[in-house]
């Protein structure tokens, strides 16, 4: 039998980053198991995590607490997508029970812990395995908790694990102070290569958490368990970790990297970006997608391949209907914020009918302007702005935030 496109399109995406050997990284789960969770015995613990959070060999953060009789674990927070990343993006999750301990919704009618949830631990812990992207919202959730943590008074942990976008690559402007939310909670560029550890240590060194009564800009007491061998450079491919699905259309390493090209375009509703297909956020199409040399060329000066693709989604835009457009596969070195500009550039001259004067003040409009972090971005667009303009509103705040970050990076 021979394999099907997407098969082979996964197989090339693998082999474009992987080496011939690996170096197996620790997470900071698996550097608490290996010192006999001695910074948490006798603790009572709240546990923020999900089941993408595994150790090394496979298990959950959740199994490895909840197995201890050293340490207490009296609940578990969770975030969107709930704890085991099956509810869609943006629904709101129920309360549930994992092993017989309450799980409490962190993306129900609160989004940040109260004081119930926390008053009672000795330590707050987090390990949630983000994917690298700003709009991804579990750094948020993490910013949330560090709030709760500050505002009553417990000390916060979070065990850290790798960036699976690497901690080289930074693409995309900061976000506009008037547009910050869930999808853009503090100010990092789109992809920002930094760790969950790494960012919580900024957030509190750079006094973004909210002020208190008195007008000071509160900080929480932070201790971040490191990963063991993670180098900034890695592929994810290099690190030796499995990867589990973090929500339900980021089954893979390759959705990650694709979410990165193509979250933005999901906003618009522009096209199809692989949602019903086995390649979620890899793959742009439509019945009528003509091939276009441009994409080809800009993709490829980003360090992304665009391939011929033909698809036919199973559900989501365009279910049950043969797409003609092109798989993205990103190299190294690649720019995946540059990639999303690229295509919006291209998309806005093919698909005009989608981009009204009035779309910057729908519903639609200002998710997007929310998700990119400028509203700036919508209106150049609309104005059929040339590429140009849209990259330099890409770099807004970039060199700043390489500069500002340097302070808080844990890893080589």
């Amino acid at each position: 039998m021979r394999p099907s496109t997407s098969m082979i399109m996964i197989l090339m995406t693998l082999i474009s980053f992987s080496t011939v050997s690996f170096a197996q990284v620790k997470c900071g789960i698996d550097n608490l198991i290996d010192t006999d969770f001695a910074l948490l015995k006798g603790k009572k613990i709240a546990l923020v995590t999900h089941a993408a959070a595994r150790t090394y060999r496979g298990t959950s953060t959740a199994e490895e607490f909840l197995s201890r009789a050293d340490v207490v674990s009296l609940r578990l927070l969770a975030p969107e997508h709930g704890y085991y990343g099956v509810i869609p993006a943006g629904k709101m999750v129920a309360d549930d029970t994992v092993m017989g301990v309450p799980v409490i919704s962190l993306y129900g009618p609160k989004r940040r812990p109260d004081k119930a949830m926390v008053e009672d631990a000795d330590v707050v812990v987090v390990d949630l395995q983000d994917i690298g992207v700003r709009s991804y919202t579990y750094v948020s959730t993490m910013i949330e908790v560090m709030e709760a943590c500050a505002q009553w008074r417990v000390p916060c942990m979070i065990l850290d694990r790798p960036n699976p976008l690497g901690g080289i690559i930074v693409d995309g402007n900061t976000p506009d102070d008037t547009l910050r939310s869930f999808i853009g909670r503090i100010p990092v560029p789109y992809v920002h290569g930094m760790t969950m550890g790494e960012l919580a240590t900024m957030t509190n060194g750079q006094k973004w958490l909210t002020k208190d009564s008195s007008g000071l800009a509160r900080t929480c007491s932070l201790t971040v368990v490191r990963c063991k061998r993670w180098k900034r450079a890695m592929s994810w491919e290099e690190s030796g970790l499995q990867w589990y699905a973090t929500s339900p259309n980021i089954p893979t390493i390759s959705a990650v990297r694709g979410y990165a090209m193509t979250g933005l375009l999901g906003e618009l509703g522009l096209c199809s970006i692989g949602m019903g297909t086995a390649s979620p956020f890899t793959v742009i199409g439509a019945p009528d997608f003509p091939r276009d040399t441009l994409i080809e060329l800009h993709c490829k000066r980003y360090g992304v391949r665009a391939l011929h693709a033909r698809f036919q989604p199973s559900s989501a835009k365009y279910a049950n209907t043969v797409c003609e457009g092109y798989y993205l596969t990103p190299q190294r070195d690649w720019r995946p914020y540059h990639v999303a500009l690229t295509l919006l550039w291209r998309l806005r001259s093919l698909r005009a009918e989608s981009f009204p004067d009035s779309l910057a003040a729908t519903k639609q409009g200002k998710m997007f302007a929310k998700a990119c972090g400028s509203s700036e971005l919508i209106e150049a667009l609309i104005k059929r702005s040339p590429l140009s303009v849209l990259e330099s509103i890409g770099r807004r705040g970039v060199e700043d935030f390489l500069v500002k970050r340097k302070p808080y990076l844990m890893y080589d």
